[in-house]
């Protein structure tokens, strides 16, 4: 059986997403490696990880930052989210959450790099803490 272990998400500045990742969504550094080549950085969310690989070196393959469609976050109460998000300066791509084909609300806003970022409603948890 599979089991994904870690997202990886190109970036053009290490530093500079772990501080969005970290400030902005409460990830945590967990650790991070680097060489003449590469820098990578690992976030944990959760049950998570997400892998920020920053490039050194020029690349002739199609390794571009925001390389994915989206990173999705759980929240128990997204008015509430986004209000806290808008109060740290972060710009949403639409002006409300709307009905997924799921039923869930949902709403996005993009990272550091263009990647896009979604925050979908979870209505397992009692109040509103994110």
């Amino acid at each position: 059986m599979y089991e994904l272990a870690h997202l990886g998400i190109v970036v053009k500045d290490c530093e500079r997403s772990t501080d969005f990742y970290g400030r902005i969504l409460g990830c945590t550094a967990i650790d991070s490696i680097a060489n003449e080549q590469l820098k990578i950085v690992y976030l944990q969310s959760g049950a998570l990880t997400i892998e920020l690989l920053e490039y050194l070196v020029p690349s002739s393959s199609l390794r571009e930052a925001g390389t994915f469609d989206h990173l999705a976050f759980s929240v128990p109460n997204i008015q509430a989210a986004i209000a806290n998000l808008k109060e740290q300066g972060v710009e949403f791509l639409s002006d409300s959450p709307r009905l997924a084909i799921n039923g869930k609300k949902i709403i996005f806003f993009t990272g550091p790099d263009g990647e896009r970022i979604e925050l979908l409603e979870e209505k397992n948890s009692k109040e509103s803490s994110f």
